[in-house]
């Protein structure tokens, strides 16, 4: 299945993506449910911004395909400032420039060529010091753990694992305290920080 909708023009691929990106924030989408993700994807190929668009260019099947397999693959990416379409989600969390000073301060910085993903990581460093940070939500922990203790048998910089929560989110004193001691136990430090969410408050202009 071609999913690259090479035959549209770039501009309004790009705004049919921050329609969807715009409704998947509006929904809440990491707290829907398959199902509902489901319902939700033929929904969209109901709107005029959306299937009104792709429908001109594709069969209906193959535009519900492409609206599953490629934004909304990238969506949670896209929100954390990764991937070919974070510049085109409306509602963001701190990207990787923005945790690093965060978590090690102002003059911290990632060294160029080192970000990776799954889990997120790249190779900081204030000039003289330098540390792997691996980051992620609390559902992702034992995957940060895990690739900690790899990085430590790689001989890789010291590696910190930054447990990322969306503020707002209820997460107790002891809660932390036990991440910090799962942590201790392979060696690791884990440390916590809190992500705040941006709205760029664009308005969505029609698409022709």
């Amino acid at each position: 299945m071609d999913h690259q909708m090479s035959d549209i023009p770039e501009e309004v691929r790009r705004q049919v993506i921050r329609v969807i990106y715009r409704r998947a924030d509006q929904l809440d989408w990491d707290g829907l449910t398959q199902s509902d993700r489901t319902r939700w994807y033929n929904r969209w190929l109901d709107e005029e911004q959306i299937g009104g668009v792709l429908l001109r260019y594709l069969p209906r099947e193959r535009a519900r395909g492409w609206v599953k397999d490629v934004p909304m693959k990238h969506y949670a990416r896209a929100r954390a400032g990764l991937g070919p379409y974070a510049h085109l989600a409306s509602r963001r969390l701190p990207g990787p420039d923005q945790i690093v000073r965060q978590v090690f301060g102002y003059q911290w910085a990632i060294i160029d060529g080192t970000l990776k993903e799954k889990p997120n990581r790249c190779r900081v460093s204030d000039g003289e010091t330098a540390h792997l940070m691996i980051w992620g939500a609390l559902n992702n922990l034992s995957s940060l753990i895990w690739c900690g203790i790899n990085a430590v048998i790689d001989r890789a910089p010291t590696p910190v694992i930054v447990v990322t929560v969306l503020q707002g989110q209820r997460i107790s004193e002891g809660e932390k305290a036990r991440h910090v001691t799962l942590g201790r136990q392979a060696g690791l430090e884990v440390v916590h920080t809190v992500l705040r969410q941006v709205d760029d408050g664009d308005v969505l202009p029609a698409i022709g």
